[in-house]
């Protein structure tokens, strides 16, 4: 035969030692709730949880630093680069300067004449029109494929040394 079981306290008794009193079920389930809500096992479970989410949010702003700091690099050593091409463009404008200045007729002009000693620095300059006005162009090739030209539209002097003036320069145009 099945008897019942009864929702009581264990530690209750009556006071004369009788059958312990017995506690509604309600009681009971709201108890174990509290328990449940206040035990540390779930704080424990909250705090891991809590940390987890911090942890990935600091990883994704780092990695979004981290982006943003790698473009500026780039941006940076693209500015050096073109700054470099542009340096080269502009040597090659003074050279042909210095070859007017020592004959006015000289329109040969150069092709891939290095800059500075190295290789991977050329220039190509360009003279057309004539005598006194000349228009020099400079076109210029950096290691990085970067490329500048500074076109100049020039007056030379009629007796040596031939001064030059610059009548109107155009720079990457």
């Amino acid at each position: 035969m099945k008897t019942k079981q009864r929702n009581t306290c264990p530690r209750a008794k009556r006071r004369n030692g009788s059958a312990p009193l017995e506690i509604p079920k309600r009681a009971l389930l709201e108890t174990k709730v509290k328990q449940s809500l206040t035990g540390r096992r779930f704080l424990t479970g909250s705090v891991l949880l809590i940390v987890i989410l911090v942890t990935v949010m600091l990883a994704v702003l780092t990695m979004g630093i981290l982006q943003i700091n790698t473009e500026e690099i780039q941006l940076m050593q693209n500015q050096v680069y073109a700054a470099g091409a542009l340096a080269t463009a502009e040597a090659g404008l003074n050279d042909a300067f210095k070859e007017l200045r020592a004959d006015s007729s000289w329109t040969t002009g150069f092709s891939n004449k290095t800059f500075n000693g190295d290789a991977d620095d050329t220039y190509d300059v360009n003279v057309t029109g004539t005598l006194p006005n000349l228009r020099i162009v400079s076109e210029a090739n950096s290691p990085q494929s970067f490329v500048a030209i500074v076109d100049a539209n020039v007056t030379v002097g009629t007796s040596s040394p031939y001064i030059i003036r610059i009548d109107n320069l155009r720079i990457n145009e």
